[in-house]
């Protein structure tokens, strides 16, 4: 690992570590973001950038020390620019990594950041960053779409207007056990209504405080969390708790015999009343032929609880208030 030694027009001197990829004996400027060093091409960033086509190396050349270069630029740390941010707009700009075909959310959340007009100013780099994270945020619900830092990802998707990807995120934070214990407990001083975490859900929220300290959400965002909770269970206890019925009295009967056991209290068990996404999926997957159900019926219930999931989801735009741009009310 080999050091720099950045100096400062007030006297200071900060260590710089030299890229070890993003170091080009043919670079013509250095880039110094945070304790990073890269020396690649003006020309290449200019092109791109308006950051880099406008800013003046020469007004940096009084901070270099014992530095042979053309241009020098330290970026201003009031543009909250991250080193590996920069790593993953160059993977791109030098072809090691395309920005096209990414679908890791750290990684376009990275390159939106750093591409913005706040920041370094790729604006065609940032645009086609924004079509793809846009491009593989799911339209429905899907399990599987979480990022490595969720509270940081919303703070990204809350930033750049990004409606579905803040949707899955409240999801998660309703439904997810170590979510549930930061964003609410932490923020909300009372959710009288609210139901208790299972035994489970608890011992998951200890284990996960316990190995991997998560930043609390924001006081506005938890609110709206409690509040979306609020409407998830107004709407989905009639539904859970209520045996489903079919045109066929018996197996009407069969669901009356069966949905305490097979349905209810696996439910309670789990606060499948706050997630109710999961809870329907579950109950799909319940054999209810083995139960006594006719194919028929089978059929058609498995397509109605399919039905109410996409309900729940769509009609989770109303309640965070997607629909207009404007986010449910909340009272402070």
């Amino acid at each position: 690992m080999e050091f720099l030694s950045m100096g400062s027009t007030d006297g200071l001197y900060n260590a710089a570590v030299k890229h070890p990829v993003f170091w080009f004996n043919d670079g013509s400027i250095v880039l110094h973001v945070e304790n990073q060093a890269f020396k690649v091409h003006r020309t290449l960033l200019s092109r791109h950038s308006r950051f880099f086509a406008e800013t003046d190396p020469s007004a940096n050349m009084n901070d270099r020390y014992d530095l042979s270069l053309d241009s020098y630029i330290s970026v201003d740390q009031s543009r909250n620019v991250r080193a590996r941010d920069v790593e993953v707009l160059l993977e791109h700009l030098y072809h090691d990594a395309s920005l096209l075909s990414e679908d890791e959310i750290p990684r376009l959340a990275a390159a939106l950041r750093v591409s913005s007009p706040k920041q370094l100013d790729f604006p065609s780099i940032h645009a086609l960053t924004m079509k793809r994270l846009i491009s593989v945020i799911p339209t429905k619900y899907s399990p599987g779409f979480l990022p490595d830092d969720p509270e940081e990802a919303l703070e990204l998707a809350t930033e750049y207007e990004l409606p579905l990807m803040r949707k899955a995120l409240y999801y998660h934070f309703v439904t997810s056990p170590s979510s549930y214990f930061d964003a609410i407990s932490y923020h909300t001083q009372s959710l009288g209504d609210s139901p208790p975490l299972s035994e489970a859900d608890s011992d998951t929220v200890k284990h996960e405080a316990a190995n991997q300290p998560r930043r609390p959400l924001s006081q506005t965002d938890a609110k709206l969390c409690a509040q979306l909770m609020e409407r998830i269970i107004e709407h989905f206890t009639p539904v859970l708790f209520t045996p489903a019925t079919t045109p066929h009295m018996a197996c009407t009967n069969v669901f009356a015999d069966t949905w305490m056991s097979l349905v209810i209290q696996p439910a309670i068990e789990d606060n499948g009343v706050y997630k109710p996404l999961e809870t329907l999926e579950r109950i799909k997957s319940i054999d209810w032929a083995d139960a006594g159900l006719c194919a028929a019926c089978v059929k058609e219930k498995n397509e109605e609880w399919t039905q109410e999931q996409q309900h729940i989801w769509n009609t989770m735009d109303t309640w965070l208030g997607l629909e207009t741009g404007q986010m449910i009310p909340v009272s402070m």
